[in-house]
């Protein structure tokens, strides 16, 4: 069977995911740009990831629409954000439950892969958004303990976008039997 890897990156954090995922998986990789459903449908299995912007996992809803128009089997999803990995699992759940159809959480792979933050590679309103987010917080008194995690993770660059993090997706392509693993 056939993996598609299609991914919407701003920053290029969920780009480098992708292509983690193809060095491990036999699979094409593509952006959501270029993306039918004619040509999902040359796929079984259907895999997007796309950033966290204000919770939300960009272009989600594209990608969703385009599958459901497509004859692929499986679609699985994974998103690439600040937010930890071990952050309790109570903010990515919610996340999720933002972002899937509690039918979707039930039958549908997901996967959420630590990524970083790049003001470089930001556009403005975005840079705005976040530099704003940051002042509120460091005039915020008596800051939880996730909000002065926030509000540091926030505060500037940095990358720690690692093949660790993708490892559950990779290791979920492989026991699916239907890949062939490079």
């Amino acid at each position: 069977m056939n993996i598609l890897v299609v991914y919407k990156s701003k920053t290029a954090f969920t780009k480098r995911y992708a292509e983690m995922i193809a060095e491990e998986v036999e699979c094409t990789v593509m952006e959501l740009k270029d993306v039918t459903p004619e040509l999902i449908s040359d796929y079984d299995i259907f895999v997007y990831g796309g950033g966290l912007y204000a919770g939300m996992i960009n272009g989600l809803k594209q990608a969703k629409e385009l599958f459901s128009k497509s004859r692929a089997k499986e679609l699985v999803i994974f998103a690439t954000g600040a937010t930890p990995n071990e952050a309790g699992n109570a903010i990515l759940d919610e996340m999720w439950k933002n972002n899937l159809t509690p039918e979707e959480l039930e039958s549908t792979a997901h996967f959420y892969m630590q990524s970083g933050l790049d003001y470089k590679n930001m556009k403005v309103p975005d840079k705005m958004i976040m530099k704003m987010m940051s002042f509120v917080l460091s005039k915020q008194k008596n800051k939880s303990e996730y909000d002065a995690g926030f509000e540091q993770a926030i505060r500037s660059s940095y990358d720690i976008t690692s093949k660790e993090y993708a490892i559950p997706l990779i290791e979920y392509l492989t026991k699916l039997n239907i890949c062939n693993p490079k």
